[in-house]
């Protein structure tokens, strides 16, 4: 091996990334038939999220090398981030007959069934690989994880505690040791370990998005938004379907008993307008959460700029709804009680438009989707006469948020 591959090897360890690819690269250079170069030039690839070259580089490194496992693992990986789970694990298998001691392998295996939701197999999995390396502490918190989404909370604090007995600046366990935290409503400590995670490595997203969930959920009302959205994540997708559609028609149900009976409106009033605004609420909670954040001494530092023009798209149309129901309710004026309530509905898009990711076509579909939306409830409210606006308005709003659930869904087993 070359100078500049051993230049690379360095790189690459200290996440230089950028530098080991230019070192790579002259070692090519000098020898276009280097498999190793190829491999780790693959590697890097695949942590600058250029997915597509990655797999290229490592299969032409496996057909010069193809008795080596360390390249299945690579393009195994490559195919993985590259949201091509079925190509992921066959690789991964092929790479596991050539080495099946080898428990790197169980790890990706492990990561697939996680992303798919099998939290079973993916637990199984991370299991098996401890069993060849109980040390390896990229299976330890596989394993923890899984053991978090399978609400084995006091398991995960265990397998993590030893993570960190083993490992003490490891930036990931102190992650998971947040979120656990977070699960057992120790907010404190979950502050704690994520800030630790973010000191050991600033560019750990996992712990960053902790940070903030820990800090937004000290207030009472957020922290119910919360637990519903854990819950719900913990859930795989059919099951998540199911829920949603049952409480909807449960809904629907309650609706029409509360116009079959108006005698039970003390006992159905309440909990149809309860699931009115929780239902709201859940489509406008992270970024109007996101904007009380911007006013915590490190929450503020947390935040995207994508999240913080979130958190001014809903504050904005929060504040000129207000102000046009406080202008209809001194003036007695029909028009602002349109205009407050047209500003207020508009919150959900918006609210749903920051909860894709921000360079997904799934974020520019529902944007488009969001510009007719707002068309159509402006132009009723110019042409109050033509009802068709305010039919299309209302229809809008109520498959908008089945459509978001849709690619939020979809996106969760992405990358």
């Amino acid at each position: 091996m070359n100078r500049h591959f051993q230049n690379a090897q360095f790189f690459f360890s200290q996440k230089r990334y950028t530098d080991a690819e230019k070192e790579l690269k002259q070692s090519l250079a000098e020898n276009p038939n280097d498999a190793w170069s190829l491999a780790l030039l693959a590697a890097c690839r695949i942590h600058a999220g250029d997915f597509g070259q990655a797999i290229k580089l490592a299969q032409q490194s496996i057909t010069l090398e193809p008795w080596n496992p360390s390249f299945f693992s690579i393009l195994a990986r490559a195919y993985f981030y590259n949201n091509e789970p079925q190509k992921a694990r066959e690789t991964t298998l092929e790479g596991q007959r050539i080495s099946p001691n080898d428990p790197v392998f169980f790890a990706i295996l492990s990561d697939i069934e996680f992303q798919q939701e099998n939290w079973e197999k993916a637990l199984e999995n991370a299991n098996q690989g401890l069993e060849l390396d109980p040390e390896d502490l990229d299976l330890v918190n596989l394993r923890a994880k899984c053991l978090i989404q399978l609400n084995r909370q006091d398991e995960a604090a265990q397998t993590l505690d030893y993570a960190l007995h083993k490992s003490p600046e490891n930036s990931y366990a102190h992650a998971n040791k947040g979120w656990v935290a977070i699960e057992k409503d120790q907010y404190d400590d979950a502050l704690r370990h994520f800030k630790e995670a973010l000191r050991l490595d600033p560019q750990n997203e996992f712990a960053r998005h902790g940070l903030k969930q820990a800090i937004k959920a000290k207030n009472v009302l957020y922290r119910g938004i919360l637990k519903y959205f854990l819950w719900m994540g913990k859930m795989q997708e059919n099951y998540r379907w199911g829920f949603i559609i049952g409480i909807y028609l449960l809904y629907r149900l309650l609706l029409k008993a509360y116009e079959t009976f108006p005698q039970l409106a003390p006992l159905l009033l309440p909990l149809i307008i309860f699931y009115i605004l929780f239902a709201f609420s859940t489509w406008i909670a992270t970024p109007l959460s996101n904007l009380f954040l911007r006013l915590h001494p490190v929450g503020k530092y947390a935040l995207t700029k994508d999240e913080i023009h979130g958190s001014n798209a809903i504050g904005i149309l929060a504040l000129g709804g207000g102000l046009a129901l406080l202008g209809w309710f001194f003036t007695d004026w029909e028009v602002l009680l349109f205009l407050g309530g047209y500003f207020i509905m508009m919150m959900i898009p918006v609210g749903g438009i920051f909860s894709l990711s921000e360079h997904k076509k799934a974020r520019r579909y529902m944007i488009i989707y969001s510009v007719l939306l707002a068309l159509s409830g402006a132009l009723w409210l110019i042409y109050p006469q033509i009802t068709g606006f305010l039919i299309a308005f209302g229809l809008g709003i109520f498959f908008y948020g089945w459509v978001v659930n849709y690619f939020l869904n979809k996106e969760a087993k992405e990358f």
